[in-house]
């Protein structure tokens, strides 16, 4: 009597585990079995499971050729029911089979059961391409706004340029008018040796040396030395440096001691300007005094008057 007791109870405790078992059930479902390659396939999971039963998802990021992109943890319905949602997505067209999602179902004083959902079909379509259409960005090119130093870098750089075009321009339109001959300066009518007179006259009275101003005193001496060669010989002695001075002045085949002379003013002016040489008295007493007996030495004793253009209707009016 006593072992036929022990032997119904426990049949009935199997029987109560294999109830619950069957009480535990998990049913996916989608709402399309068509989708883009690539697209959010949205899987919907119902539970029944007993009461105070805890939910576990058993797969990974990855389940049969599928990529799990979103996973939800279940929630309560009721006390027996339970609903999660899954995202996954496939990356190859055609028919494909979702594997069933398994899932351990923890049930109060009972050890952990394992279910599985249903598998499911879907087919993964490729994206229709119009060939008979242009192929474009699907949105234009973003540009990337220039800040304030870089706005005032690039306006420098274009004034930089247009300044170099336009002083080019004048450089060579101007050396183009002196060996055409045209354009001719009424001031270069003048004899160079008297206008070159004339400006020494007028920096001497100045006394910039005396003043402490060398640098400029020894900017304004060589540059009369250097006009007074453009309107002598036609040299363009304003834009070259002294040694391309002195290349000219030999190949006009000045004499030597005039030579010596230009170089050693036109090098200590130099060294004056760009090497910040402090020269003594007598070396600013010399500068003016050689571009005067330069000047002396070369200019033209007799040119040939210059006729001003009679005007229309003189040769009537003598008559």
């Amino acid at each position: 009597m006593r072992v036929t007791s022990i032997v119904l109870l426990l049949c009935f405790c199997c029987m109560d585990t294999q109830a619950q078992n069957q009480h535990i059930v998990a049913q996916a479902a989608v709402d399309s079995t068509n989708f883009l390659i690539g697209d959010g396939i949205r899987v919907r999971i119902n539970f029944q499971h007993p009461k105070g039963s805890v939910i576990q998802a058993q797969f990974g990021d990855t389940l049969g050729g599928f990529a799990v992109l979103e996973r939800l943890p279940p929630s309560s319905q009721t006390d027996t029911t339970s609903t999660a949602t899954v995202t996954v997505a496939r990356y190859e067209t055609g028919e494909a089979i979702l594997p069933p999602f398994p899932f351990a179902v923890n049930v109060p004083g009972d050890s952990a059961h394992h279910v599985s959902t249903n598998s499911l079909v879907v087919t993964i379509h490729a994206v229709a391409v119009d060939t008979t259409k242009d192929i474009r960005d699907l949105k234009p090119p973003l540009g990337i706004p220039l800040t304030p130093a870089e706005i005032m870098l690039l306006s420098g750089i274009v004034l930089a340029i247009a300044a170099a075009v336009y002083f080019g321009y004048r450089y060579w339109k101007k050396r183009k008018e002196k060996r055409s001959g045209k354009a001719v300066d009424p001031a270069s009518q003048r004899p160079a040796h008297v206008i070159a007179f004339e400006e020494l006259a007028i920096l001497k009275e100045k006394k910039l040396w005396q003043q402490g101003r060398v640098k400029e005193f020894y900017s304004d001496v060589t540059g009369i030395f250097r006009q007074y060669l453009e309107n002598r010989y036609a040299m363009t002695a304003l834009e070259e440096t002294t040694d391309e001075i002195m290349d000219g002045l030999r190949r006009l085949r000045f004499p030597d001691p005039l030579c010596e002379n230009a170089g050693r003013i036109l090098h200590r002016a130099d060294l004056v300007k760009f090497a910040k040489y402090q020269p003594l008295v007598p070396e600013h007493e010399e500068m003016i005094a050689v571009v005067y007996d330069i000047v002396e030495r070369t200019k033209i004793t007799q040119m040939a008057p210059v006729h001003a253009p009679e005007p229309k209707g003189a040769e009537h009016a003598g008559h």
